[in-house]
């Protein structure tokens, strides 16, 4: 570290994540006390920390943490074995590593030295056990992992709920989309079939001018007894008041009464249309005819009858 100006960012973060232990953790905590720069580039290494764990992607350390940690466990001195403080005169048993389940041990008088070969194994051991410092650096890196995974799959968990009930709403409105354009087609069908019934009656319905000069209204209905399908295209109809409207009637060749066939307002131009009204079937129909009712129609008609055609 260098602690004749300011320390590394790769030091800090190591001092931010609690990798530091004894004197140099306490150096480290003296000198960001004293130092206005040092202390705030803290302060943003520990909010990058913060924002990683509550986001739900893994930020790699700084440039360097990984390199400062090999070097750190490198450097470790190595632990001696210490010599005895008197040499015993008897012959000493010094095991010897060799390629297999049990030690192999060896004999050695007391003025014989280890070989380069037993020195170098014995170095080789000391280095592959993993010193205390280094293991706990490990730890420490491994558990500050471990919470950062953990928090990123509560958000993602939390992500994938949210996505379900969107596509869960998606799907339930083009369900009824669907059946919209289903029920149309299936209008569309029964139009069409009505419209090329041979057997359909056609009756025109006429009426009376309102002016001099005006040409009368009138309408034409095509009706379908047995299927108890019905169209009604009406022109040159006048102009209602607000809360009024035109109603059809259905007047049947058995002597019942009227019945209502739906109600409709025509357009700017004088145009309306009743296309495939609520009827009963095998209704033989005698007449039609067309009345001005209130609100939105009535039961029964209301005289006088504008448009009328048998």
């Amino acid at each position: 570290m260098n602690t004749a100006t300011h320390y590394e960012p790769a030091d800090l973060a190591l001092f931010a994540m609690q990798l530091l232990e004894g004197d140099e953790h306490r150096r480290a905590a003296a000198h960001v006390n004293g130092c206005a720069f040092c202390r705030q580039e803290l302060a943003r290494l520990q909010g990058d920390l913060a924002a990683g764990a509550y986001a739900i992607e893994m930020h790699s350390p700084a440039a360097g943490v990984r390199e400062r940690i090999l070097h750190q466990a490198a450097r470790e001195k190595k632990i001696a074995p210490a010599e005895p403080a008197e040499r015993n005169p008897r012959m000493e048993l010094v095991e010897r590593r060799e390629p297999i389940e049990e030690p192999n041990l060896v004999l050695r008088t007391r003025g014989q030295r280890a070989t380069g070969k037993e020195r170098s194994e014995r170095e080789d051991a000391d280095e592959d056990r993993p010193s205390p410092r280094r293991s706990s650096l490990l730890q420490n890196l491994m558990l500050w992992l471990g919470w950062a995974a953990a928090a990123g799959l509560a958000v993602a968990g939390v992500w994938l709920y949210q996505q379900r009930e969107e596509y869960h709403a998606r799907l339930i409105s083009q369900t009824g989309e669907v059946e919209r354009l289903r029920g149309e087609g299936a209008g569309s069908r029964r139009l069409l079939d009505t419209m090329t019934d041979a057997s359909a009656q056609q009756i025109v319905l006429s009426g009376t001018s309102q002016g001099a000069g005006d040409a009368a209204p009138e309408g034409h209905v095509l009706y379908a007894a047995d299927k108890g399908t019905l169209v009604f295209l009406g022109s040159r109809l006048e102009a209602l008041e607000p809360g009024r409207t035109y109603e059809l009637w259905l007047i049947p060749a058995d002597g019942r009464d009227p019945i209502p066939a739906g109600t409709f307002r025509p357009d700017a131009k004088g145009n309306a249309n009743v296309m495939l009204p609520p009827l009963p079937r095998a209704v033989r129909a005698k007449a039609f005819g067309v009345t001005v009712e209130d609100g939105d129609g009535s039961q029964s008609p209301t005289m006088p009858i504008v448009l009328a055609g048998s």
